[in-house]
């Protein structure tokens, strides 16, 4: 009987915190709207003088752009990676299954291996193309032994470009005519 009492002020001590919670959310997201209808826009800086009167916002386009290529390298490595983790843990359900041929359990195995490998390679990439001053570079392998580089650049020369190919060339095992690289400014 005490376990059954105890049990219920649990569950109800659970219902009345999701109930506290729902309401805390419905009010903040209503506080958010109401503040999001005065012409700014969630997440945008607003400027306030002494005396608490708005100001006008001295951000120019070009900050803006660098923060939303900045979410594209952001954006870019994060699918890169859970894309990778897809694949090495279907791969590694492969080698696992019992009812899989040991050729289709090897073929999994260097999968695994060929994508460990190009992480790798990736990770090295972009750190040494990072060192020659480039600010922010994605390096993606792609299954048919291409590779993708996105370089956050104004512009880059024709010098420039030959440089990150024969870094990624050397560094990853690809041939020249492989690579592609573009830059996001």
């Amino acid at each position: 009987m005490m376990v059954f009492k105890r049990k219920q002020i649990v569950v109800l001590s659970l219902v009345i915190m999701i109930i506290i919670a729902g309401y805390l959310q419905y009010s903040y997201n209503k506080s958010s709207t109401a503040s999001s209808k005065s012409d700014s826009k969630l997440g945008e800086a607003i400027y306030v003088d002494n005396d608490g009167n708005k100001v006008q916002d001295t951000s120019n386009k070009k900050e803006k752009t660098t923060a939303s290529s900045t979410d594209y390298f952001i954006q870019a490595r994060l699918n890169r990676e859970v894309a990778r983790e897809k694949g090495i843990e279907a791969m590694e359900q492969i080698t696992q299954d019992v009812n899989a041929s040991e050729e289709v359990k090897a073929k999994a195995y260097n999968k695994i291996m060929q994508l460990k490998a190009n992480s790798e390679k990736e990770a090295r990439i972009e750190a040494l193309l990072q060192e020659q001053g480039y600010k922010d570079v994605v390096v993606l392998f792609a299954d048919d032994e291409s590779v993708d580089v996105y370089v956050k650049a104004d512009s880059l020369t024709q010098s420039e470009s030959t440089q990150i190919a024969e870094t990624v060339s050397r560094q990853g095992n690809v041939d020249m005519t492989n690579i592609y690289i573009r830059n996001i400014s």
